[in-house]
């Protein structure tokens, strides 16, 4: 038997040094940041469909808590998890973890979270057994059992402490009903079916009639367990207070929470830190403005840390797109167009105007970030992935063997001048200033280049995404895991949730799908890494968690190396983001020789070099740790 134990946190620092000024004051025991909520007709749940803002951070909580890009591991929730070998797994509920309402949490509530929301993991669980209040089991499917380490990040990724049975019985016991009336899944299969289940088309019906009651309910209370409570709220600001009742409440050293309704203007943001209004915000600026606020404001520090996603130019694959050639829709995206503009950037130049601070990539898209793909990849097949240069005289070249002439300095196919379209978030300060270098390294080859901004994220997706704006290309994560350290996070990113739909890849239709279960999903086809034919993405994306090392291994090569060659876009740099962080207020930052020599640190640490300052850094960013670094004691006020 394993069995996983809580671990012990020591403090992350103790009181600053030189580096930065001391300060008490009334605000002293607040902790100041930017955040968006629905600023009208937000529920009192996590899945009502509502943003609900620093409630997500602060307040919401998972059995298990882990921080994206280092994988360390906190229970919060669990008191242990512990993986049996007779494909069984464990989970002890804290016996003083309780709902912001007082009521006890309970082996029912995270069961019931699973019934209702069916997420990702119940694709590898057969069935619940409850033990107690406190105590449940999990059967793992046989044939798709994860390894041990993956069941447990599997229970951290679900925020289970957003579904009060008492509060949602009547949506959780509906979802368990269609659930176990749906017929079994055949021995071996391993596809979708949660719990061991595939649903009917009136199953999904059904389920989807009783989850859409579920997100309208509206409880008078905010359902969750975390360290801070809501305690007001308006459009445009959200306080929330210790909860006094946490079962870490000594370690809560912050009494409140103040978040200001986010804005999308960047000059207001900085203009915020350079102040001092708000006490965090991950990311970076530009390399100027970013050491103007250090110097601007000195209780302001910059941490740096690794971010396993790249930045780069995706292409609209859109076959019906018009591109103005003789007025007629014409592919746009041939292959000797791809590998042309694989050619034309000098990459340097567009990473140092994105990000100085990240690592430049001379590779195409290639469905995860570099560190990742040289992880899990054999050595062989990554080293076959294509590596480009900045070759204006070969990027010619291509263009011209497929039907392009160059006048005047300006590039024309059958008599009508190129003229492409960039579109990008303009929220992101590295993808803005990516878009705008590449803008000019277009122009300067010969290319019109017209820049699309979108104001944020959810505007720039919606667009990117709609065949009746399509663009010729998106600068924009070519390249992301949102999830831990596997493959499957990137994989979900680019082939199923983000890049795959920037690209508009085409997908199966009624007529061409080989069989119903198709329809609607992309038809990508990619040559296998040994050469022995080819493979749809579509067929091997499901149950990569119970691969064997060498089957893993063989799945990676063939889905990174078989999109590479594709040459789907352009990166440009792995990514290395960042934290703005009040080093006036906060104690516990890590590394304070660093932080007294030079409040904006260039140090990004990695786990090989420096395992402790990896995982350290890595909790700093609040979108990878959550309230990890309160919860711990390792975020407190100076002074207190």
């Amino acid at each position: 038997m394993k069995k996983i134990k809580f671990l012990a946190i020591a403090s992350l620092g103790a009181i600053l040094l030189s580096g930065c000024k001391s300060a008490l004051s009334t605000e002293s025991l607040t902790f100041n940041i930017l955040q968006n909520w629905d600023k009208v007709g937000m529920k009192n749940h996590l899945n009502s469909g509502s943003n609900i803002g620093p409630l997500n951070w602060f307040s919401v909580e998972a059995l298990v808590q882990y921080v994206r890009s280092t994988d360390e591991v906190f229970f919060v929730l669990a008191e242990s998890v512990e993986h049996h070998t007779d494909h069984t797994t464990t989970v002890t509920l804290r016996e003083d973890a309780n709902w912001h309402n007082g009521d006890p949490f309970t082996s029912d509530d995270a069961m019931g979270y699973y019934y209702i929301n069916q997420g990702q993991v119940t694709n590898y669980i057969d069935s619940f057994e409850k033990i107690d209040d406190k105590t449940f089991t999990i059967n793992w499917k046989e044939a798709m059992e994860p390894n041990d380490k993956v069941k447990t990040l599997l229970l951290a990724v679900d925020r289970s402490g957003s579904v009060h049975y008492g509060e949602f019985k009547e949506y959780v016991d509906k979802a368990k009903e269609i659930l176990d009336n749906s017929p079994e899944a055949p021995i071996g299969y391993t596809g979708w079916a949660p719990f061991n289940h595939l649903a009917t088309n009136e199953d999904e019906t059904a389920y989807l009639e009783n989850y859409t009651k579920f997100k309208a309910h509206n409880p008078d209370w905010f359902v969750a367990t975390g360290p801070y409570k809501l305690f007001r709220q308006s459009e445009t600001e959200m306080i929330l207070k210790k909860n006094e009742d946490y079962w870490a409440a000594d370690n809560l050293k912050f009494e409140y929470i103040k978040a200001t309704n986010s804005m999308s203007d960047l000059n207001q943001i900085y203009s915020m830190l350079q102040m001092g209004k708000i006490d965090y915000q991950d990311g970076l600026a530009p390399q100027n403005t970013l050491e103007h606020i250090i110097e601007s404001n000195p209780n302001m520090a910059h941490y740096k840390m690794f971010d396993p996603g790249a930045i780069g130019l995706v292409f609209n694959q859109n076959t019906k797109k018009k591109t103005g050639i003789n007025g007629e829709s014409e592919y746009f995206w041939t292959d000797n167009v791809r590998l042309a503009f694989q050619y034309i950037f000098d990459r340097e130049t567009i990473k140092n105007a994105g990000n100085p601070y990240g690592i430049t990539s001379y590779r195409p898209l290639m469905s995860m970030a570099p560190s990742e793909a040289a992880t899990y990849m054999s050595e062989e097949n990554f080293n076959k992935i294509p590596v480009y240069s900045h070759d204006e005289a070969k990027a010619a070249q291509l263009l011209e063997a497929d039907g392009w002439n160059k006048v005047d300095g300006q590039w024309y196919k059958n008599g009508t001048k190129i003229t492409t379209t960039i579109h990008y978030d303009g929220s992101h300060p590295g993808q803005s200033g990516a878009a705008i270098a590449a803008q000019a390294a277009l122009a300067n080859f010969g290319i019109e280049c017209v820049l699309k901004r979108g104001s944020d994220f959810n505007s720039w997706f919606g667009t990117a995404q709609s065949e009746a704006f399509a663009f010729d290309m998106s600068m924009c994560w070519t390249d992301l895991n949102m999830s831990f350290s596997y493959p499957t996070g990137s994989f979900i990113y680019c082939y199923t949730d983000i890049t795959a739909k920037v690209m508009q890849l085409p997908k199966f239709t009624k007529e061409d799908a080989p069989s119903e279960e198709y329809i609607g999903k992309y038809k990508l086809e990619l040559d296998k890494a040994d050469g022995s034919g080819t493979f749809r993405v579509v067929d091997v994306l499901d149950g990569m968690y119970c691969l064997s090392d060498a089957e893993l291994t063989e799945r990676v090569d063939d889905l990174v190396l078989g999109l590479a060659k594709k040459n789907y876009g352009v990166q440009f740099y792995q990514n290395v983001t960042g934290s703005f962080l009040n080093c006036g207020k906060i104690g516990g930052l890590p590394r304070q020789d660093l932080l007294a020599e030079n409040r904006n640190l260039t140090y990004v640490p990695n786990s090989e070099e420096n395992l402790e300052d990896f995982l350290a850094f890595g909790k700093l960013n609040l979108h990878y740790s959550y309230a990890t670094s309160f919860i711990t004691g390792g975020f407190y006020p100076i002074g207190k």
